[in-house]
């Protein structure tokens, strides 16, 4: 009997000591967690998108993201599968197609390292959009360091620094376009958070992202052989777990205090681009990188301070 109850209490004890931890260590280990998911999701989907389309790999991931998220919806089905902002899901949905169909196809012609610096700028679309929309003011010390960021970013897709890395504007331009479409996303998904449960931003907009990729995914279907679909499905529940922890992250603490610790990826994605593809991050990459890199995080910490007490749940888009 001792024993038994010695057992059961040790197989318990990692769950509770995670659950013991305070708010904002919880955050940061959910974020690291994503950091590293999202790694290995960019480096499935460069490899994969050597001869698999990246419509195809979008309509797939959804595909096992919403089978895979099922049974979890089914336990709760009176809470879960409810929704009270249906337009708003739809428009997530939207931005979510977007990003994942034109995020894949970036990822396939673009380093890593460059592709995920260049998403970093999202904050510096957000700030705009804030200000746009929400009526938000942009102070000086604010202005400065969003002017720091956009000229991060001209370093980068600057033709001169496209030169080394054998890219294209065309494709440098798509990898800022998905990071102005996430800015949108996360707005998004900050409202949809107040009233949803995470599960069910998760099923409702991969369910209609996997219907509308499928359409082309079916006029155009390119048959992939064992490994290939083993790495697609890989790639299903790698996506469902970094959106997971995505949430739990933003949602376990203040969004100024998580924030921060997304550049993680920048340094996961520069390891995996160079052991697994042979890329090397460039001059002009690396500077682009630390002015957006600055920018945001300086804007991160300013709003920790006018806003200190006030708690947000802002949830980024995965």
């Amino acid at each position: 009997m001792s024993r038994r109850f010695d057992a059961a209490a040790l197989a318990a004890r990692p769950r509770h000591a995670f659950l013991r931890l305070s708010a904002p260590a919880r955050a940061v280990a959910w974020m690291l967690a994503t950091a590293l998911l999202v790694t290995v999701m960019g480096a499935l989907v460069k490899y994969l998108g050597r001869s698999v389309p990246a419509y195809e790999m979008v309509a797939v991931r959804a595909a096992v993201l919403v089978a895979a998220i099922l049974p979890f919806m089914l336990r709760r089905p009176r809470t879960v599968f409810r929704s009270r902002r249906p337009g708003l899901l739809a428009a997530r949905a939207l931005t979510l197609l977007v990003v994942n169909v034109l995020g894949f196809w970036v990822l396939t012609v673009l380093p890593l390292a460059y592709v995920t610096s260049i998403s970093f700028s999202k904050p510096l679309f957000i700030t705009l959009l804030a200000v746009l929309f929400l009526g938000e003011r942009l102070r000086l010390r604010r202005s400065i360091a969003t002017l720091v960021g956009f000229v991060g970013v001209l370093v980068m897709v600057n033709p001169t620094a496209l030169g080394p890395i054998g890219a294209t504007p065309v494709a440098a331009l798509a990898a800022l376009a998905v990071a102005m479409v996430m800015a949108v996303g996360v707005i998004q998904v900050k409202k949809l958070a107040e009233t949803e449960h995470p599960n069910t931003i998760i099923f409702y907009t991969n369910l209609a992202v996997m219907l509308m990729s499928g359409v082309p995914t079916l006029l155009f279907w390119v048959s992939p052989d064992g490994t290939q679909w083993a790495l697609l499905l890989l790639l299903g529940l790698v996506g469902l777990a970094a959106q997971t922890c995505f949430i739990r992250a933003y949602r376990a603490a203040d969004a100024s205090f998580v924030a921060p610790f997304e550049y993680v990826r920048i340094l996961t994605a520069a390891l995996a681009g160079y052991l697994f593809f042979g890329e090397v991050p460039d001059t002009w990459t690396v500077l682009g990188a630390l002015l957006i890199t600055a920018s945001t995080l300086y804007i991160a910490r300013r709003e920790a301070r006018l806003r200190r007490g006030v708690s947000l749940s802002a949830a980024p888009d995965a």
